[in-house]
Parts: C-alpha cells; sequence; structure tokens
C-alpha cells in the first residue's frame, strides 16, 4: 500500500514509475496467497516486466522528445487527497455492497487449485484473437519508441 501512495504521492515521475512496478509486484503476492501461481508468473512478467519498462522508456523519450524533466506537479495537494478520499470511498463502498462480494464472503475461500490447464484454457480459446492482437501493437508501440529514438538522435548529432 505504501508503494501505491508512493506512486501517487512522488514528484518525480521516474521514481514513480519504479514504485507502480514494485506495486505491480506486490500484486503478484496477492495471486500468490490467493493459490493462483500461474497468474502471478504472468503478473510479473508481462506488468512489472514488460509494462514497467515500456513506461520507463516512454519517460526516457518523452523527456527527449519534448524536453521536459522528469518531475510531475501536484499544484493542490490538499484538493488532490480530497479528490483521492473521497474516490477510495466511492469505490470501497461500491465494492463493499457489490453481490459478488457477498458471495465470496459467504462462501469462504475456495480450496482448488487454478493450474496452467484451466487458465490457459479460459485466456485463450474464447479469446485468442484479441491476445494476438494486442502482442502485435505492443510490437508496434515498441518499434515506434525505437523509430523517434533513433529519429532524435540523428537530427541531434
Amino acid at each position: 500500500m505504501v508503494a501505491a501512495l508512493m506512486v501517487v504521492l512522488l514528484p518525480n515521475i521516474l521514481r514513480a514509475a519504479l514504485f507502480l512496478g514494485l506495486t505491480l509486484f506486490m500484486t503478484a503476492g496477492l495471486y500468490v496467497l490467493m493459490n493462483a501461481p500461474f497468474l502471478a508468473a504472468v503478473q510479473v512478467m508481462i506488468y512489472v516486466g514488460a509494462i514497467t519498462t515500456m513506461i520507463i522508456l516512454a519517460i526516457f523519450l518523452s523527456q527527449k522528445v519534448m524536453k521536459i524533466g522528469f518531475f510531475q506537479a501536484i499544484y493542490n495537494p490538499i484538493l488532490a487527497a480530497g479528490a483521492a478520499g473521497v474516490m477510495f470511498l466511492f469505490l470501497f463502498i461500491t465494492v463493499a455492497n457489490s453481490l459478488w462480494i457477498k458471495g465470496i464472503v459467504a462462501v469462504g475461500p475456495s480450496n482448488t487449485d487454478v493450474g496452467v490447464d484451466a487458465v490457459s484454457k479460459a485466456l485463450l480459446q474464447p479469446y485468442v484473437f484479441p491476445f494476438e492482437l494486442a502482442s502485435v501493437v505492443l510490437l508496434a508501440v515498441l518499434v515506434g519508441a525505437i523509430v523517434i529514438a533513433k529519429e532524435d538522435t540523428e537530427h541531434g548529432s
């Protein structure tokens, strides 16, 4: 929870991105506690590894291209904290009063193991096309970032 707060409160956007990676890693720990090791591994590989790396790359590229620094500004921290508190209360009340959470609390924790076979069938059978489309889009973003970075170095020298 402290890492998630640091993502929002740090003025240095690069450090905030690093704390985002830590927050995503701790989310993988929650998957381990929920007896879903495959989802934890996917969380670490995709979100902590790939997405956090792409965010940090985007920060470096935008700093080069737009000639801006690494600092983000919270102009009114009291207003920002109040808005975050109101949003937290709204989300907490919504989740606490939802039917699916009441059903989970009434039944209790699951004793079944969410294995690789069940997760792969649930993800890949009905969603194989969107899964492949997302990988192509991420590849295009990576190639675009490399082209932008290469153009900047060619014009700079």
